[in-house]
């Protein structure tokens, strides 16, 4: 993989991060005892569509930073993720795994009880893969 489409792909992860990072800072504990207003709904549906922009482009990113470091992908996320982990390029494997669940659990969620659950790990978890992107830039250096 060319350095310059491993470069395209690394930027493409900036955009939704700092969308994500935008939506956390006006981010209020959601609570299933509050009856919300559509507008209300509306900032919580759009912090989780950018959480799952961020897991996809960063995902992707992962992708594309394994074919260009060993000229091969995984057969499987989880074998990619393990490899970059034992790189030091992510801190943990697990992180993103409960992202990717996550990711997959935001367009199942109807009761205001899931959601104040899953909002919240959400937010948890949207804040530790920041700091993998913070991580990432600082080390940019070393594959790009």
């Amino acid at each position: 993989m060319p350095k310059e489409l491993l470069l395209k792909s690394f930027e493409d992860l900036l955009s939704p991060a700092k969308l994500f990072e935008e939506a956390l800072s006006r981010y209020k504990p959601y609570s299933a005892d509050k009856d919300y207003t559509e507008e209300e709904r509306l900032f919580y549906d759009a912090m989780s569509f950018r959480f799952q922009k961020l897991v996809e482009a960063l995902l992707f990113f992962l992708k594309s930073l394994e074919l260009y470091l060993f000229a091969e992908t995984s057969d499987t996320l989880r074998g990619r993720l393990l490899r970059l982990e034992k790189g030091h390029f992510i801190s943990d494997t697990e992180l993103y795994l409960k992202a990717r669940i996550l990711r997959n659990k935001i367009v199942h969620a109807y009761l205001p009880e899931e959601l104040e659950e899953l909002y919240e790990e959400l937010v948890n978890t949207g804040k530790k893969l920041l700091e993998e992107v913070e991580n990432l830039k600082k080390r940019k250096g070393e594959f790009l």
